[in-house]
């Protein structure tokens, strides 16, 4: 089986998301995907020249057989010289697939071959080669997509057809009134064979080689090596006569502990016309609050903000003695009083899940958390609940959505202190300059990591754009195919 084959049920329908297709369940999807028309007219154009590949590497077995006094053998037969003038390819809803039909292209099948007339008592012989131009060849095919039994992906080929109309022969041979009198053999047992290998052949690029294809795809992808996110399909794709669509979960589980129950759901994404676009993928805030809410419970939400981790130039900021520059210990005078020559360590723990907004204005989180301010000499010298707000923006970089946090803004309050009186104001600077210094970048290198999309490998985008709505976002892009057809 060539590669072209193998790679012909991917290419024409590259655009199925592959993911696992699970249970109906009574859930709203975390992530949504739509492939529009738009989509599926860039299809046909990748499935023309898959299609031509695939066809152009058919061979046949050879023949022979016996027709009154005529003796024949047919062998090396191969088809050749394809050329497919137009395919449309459609939804069809009532299939649960997409139908291509191909009409009106040629194909050339070459063969060598050897007859043996009996004229009576004497024996006649020819070979050489021939040259057979079928005319007038139509293909229908409709894919459409099921589960294995361990619910992964699978394409199934629902139905194939295809006809043959006229043909004309050449042969390279000397005797012409011999040779004509197997030409029947090619409006009957060749073209048949022909047909019935198209479409066998088509069967087993979707049905083997293209199912196992998707079965080897990743499911699932890692954020931030702890997370796992879940892009299961809560229901089988979705066949309209406008598009096609698919609900993913969306759940994202700390990796070592998936069997943990979120408690919430997402909510219903608003209503979408736009279909300018070939593919639109939904992103709910679902997706960011169950990252939010794993990070939190198993304690990934604690940053500690220590000399060793500031940059050289800065490592000065958390002494408490510094009669030269400003410091921890000139932002609170009382802990240079108490605890000179000491250094002091930051530490942030969530005191709860973490608020998600996404609106029509962009991206915003709320973190909750304690702050423990220690020094070298004693722990929790001052401790204070903190709300750090964080407005962001995201963007897609190949096939991964990436975040970016442009501002953020800290409040302190029940402030408690073993120094006496501590200005809140005071705190909350050095609080600002340690996000500014440590934890911003660190955020920022995790949110520009971003995680993959639900997409196949050789599909890529182009010029995708992201559009915000009320607790969800929408990524708007075209596609281009890169595999190989």
């Amino acid at each position: 089986m060539s590669y072209g084959v193998t790679k012909m049920a991917t290419s024409l329908f590259y655009l199925v998301i592959a993911v696992i297709i699970s249970p109906i369940l009574s859930q709203n999807p975390g992530v949504k995907m739509r492939v529009t028309s738009t989509g599926i007219d860039y299809a046909e154009k990748v499935a023309k020249s898959a299609l031509t590949t695939t066809l152009n590497t058919i061979s046949l077995p050879d023949f022979n057989g016996k027709d009154g006094n005529l003796e024949y053998w047919l062998k090396n037969i191969r088809l050749g010289n394809v050329r497919v003038p137009d395919i449309d390819i459609f939804l069809s809803p009532a299939q649960r697939g997409l139908t291509m039909n191909v009409r009106n292209f040629g194909v050339d099948v070459f063969l060598d071959y050897r007859a043996r007339y009996q004229l009576w008592f004497i024996p006649i012989d020819n070979s050489g080669g021939a040259t057979v131009y079928f005319k007038q060849v139509e293909l229908t095919v409709t894919v459409g997509i099921d589960q294995f039994e361990d619910t992964s992906p699978k394409l199934v080929s629902r139905s194939c057809s295809a006809n043959i109309g006229d043909f004309d022969v050449n042969f390279q041979g000397s005797l012409a009134w011999l040779l004509n009198l197997f030409r029947g053999l090619f409006s009957g047992a060749i073209r048949d064979s022909i047909k019935n290998t198209i479409c066998d052949k088509v069967n087993e690029a979707i049905n083997i080689h293209g199912a196992d294809t998707l079965r080897k795809l990743p499911l699932e992808a890692d954020i931030a090596e702890k997370f796992v996110v879940d892009y299961r399909l809560l229901s089988p794709v979705l066949f309209t006569d406008r598009y096609l669509e698919t609900q993913h979960k969306g759940a994202v589980y700390w990796k070592a502990d998936r069997q943990s129950q979120i408690p919430f759901s997402p909510d219903v994404i608003p209503a979408w016309t736009e279909s300018s676009s070939m593919l639109y993928l939904w992103m709910t805030d679902y997706v960011p609050r169950t990252l939010g809410y794993a990070a939190h419970t198993h304690g990934y939400l604690q940053y500690v903000i220590s000399p060793d981790k500031l940059p050289s130039q800065s490592k000065s900021f958390l002494n408490t003695t510094c009669p030269d520059s400003a410091c921890a210990g000139t932002l609170i005078p009382l802990l240079a009083e108490k605890y000179p020559n000491s250094l002091v360590t930051l530490t942030i723990s969530s005191s709860k899940s973490p608020d998600v907004n996404i609106t029509s204005n962009g991206l915003g989180l709320t973190l909750y958390g304690t702050l423990d301010l220690s020094t070298t000499s004693a722990s929790a010298v001052v401790t204070a609940n903190v709300v750090i707000s964080i407005v962001g923006t995201a963007s897609v970089r190949g096939d991964r959505i990436v975040g970016r946090i442009s501002q953020f803004r800290t409040t302190i309050d029940s402030l408690k202190s073993q120094v006496g009186d501590v200005d809140i104001t005071a705190i909350n600077r050095a609080l600002d300059e340690g996000m500014n210094l440590i934890l911003i970048p660190h955020m920022n290198a995790i949110a520009d990591a971003g995680f993959p999309l639900p997409v196949l490998q050789d599909l890529k985008f182009q010029n995708p754009r992201i559009i915000y709505q009320d607790k969800s976002l929408i990524i708007s892009t075209n596609v281009q195919y890169q595999g190989i057809v």
